[in-house]
């Protein structure tokens, strides 16, 4: 699979949230076609082959029919409430490393964007490893001997470098290492983010991972197994953006390369908002 994370490590789930009542839209948005193909189907075969596990949450019948004839997992439910959707969906995310939520009614998320997603959380794992040894071999010869933070600014270096590396041209942001000054402190306070929770496990994804364009956070958004308990638990009515901006401090963004990517449709206007770029841009406007 040309867009699936190089050399994975982790086991990566993904819930399409696909329970939205359309109540803007005047109907079930999700049946509605874009290119002679439901919005919710573009959505779907835009995560083929990229997880472990994958399931689409919703509560239609149409969208359960369509599911199950592409080969996918599908929770019908009649729950009222967003934080139930996301609820019903990590139940089946058992034994998963990261889950990335994935809407469906973004139909022009690119695959290759939501792969980026996948690596930046394998990178960030590899460097929670790495990390972890800088503190051990810290921890071994003494922090006072860690002159300048050797150990732990070239772990975070290594980690900053691959970060930035073959996202398939999709922009990583990522925080620089900065001011290893105060060597006589303890080794986890220069690795910032450790210290205030980012980490909850060791040698695991420390960060949220979301998408964006020019600067402004969308979905996809992908969470480690640290969150998932406050995923589970969710306030009445909120969704996994309430986890996101409970630990802003520990989110990172993939810039996407076309704002379409994460246009969702929420009205009729939007849609054939959609329909005219799509007419305009052919073949290249649709997921690659």
């Amino acid at each position: 699979m040309p867009h699936a994370a190089d050399n994975r490590t982790l086991k990566h789930g993904c819930i399409v949230m696909a329970s939205g009542v359309g109540a803007r839209f005047g109907g079930n948005k999700l049946m509605a076609e874009l290119c002679g193909a439901p919005l919710v189907g573009h959505v779907v075969r835009a995560t083929d082959g990229l997880f472990s596990r994958r399931v689409v949450v919703t509560r239609h019948a149409d969208v359960a029919a369509l599911c199950e004839t592409l080969g996918v997992q599908v929770i019908l439910h009649d729950e009222p409430c967003r934080n139930d959707t996301v609820r019903l969906g990590m139940e089946a995310m058992d034994g998963c490393d990261t889950v990335t939520f994935v809407q469906g009614d973004q139909p022009l998320i690119r695959p290759a964007s939501i792969a980026a997603l996948l690596r930046a959380a394998e990178r960030d794992a590899a460097g929670a490893v790495r990390r972890d040894a800088a503190r051990r071999d810290a921890a071994g010869r003494g922090v006072a001997d860690v002159a300048g933070c050797d150990a732990v600014g070239a772990a975070l270096v290594d980690t900053a470098e691959d970060y930035a590396m073959g996202l398939d041209a999709v922009k990583c942001d990522v925080d620089a290492a900065a001011g290893c000054d105060a060597a006589e402190s303890d080794v986890a306070a220069a690795v910032k983010h450790d210290a205030v929770g980012c980490n909850a496990a060791e040698s695991s994804v420390a960060r949220i991972w979301r998408t964006s364009f020019d600067g402004v956070p969308g979905a996809p958004v992908l969470f480690p197994s640290w969150t998932f308990d406050e995923l589970r638990s969710l306030p009445r009515g909120k969704g996994g953006g309430f986890v996101a901006k409970t630990h802003a401090e520990c989110v990172r963004t993939i810039e996407v390369l076309s704002e379409w990517e994460l246009f969702d449709v929420d009205t009729r206007d939007d849609l054939e908002q959609l329909q005219t770029h799509v007419a305009r841009c052919g073949s290249a406007g649709l997921p690659r």
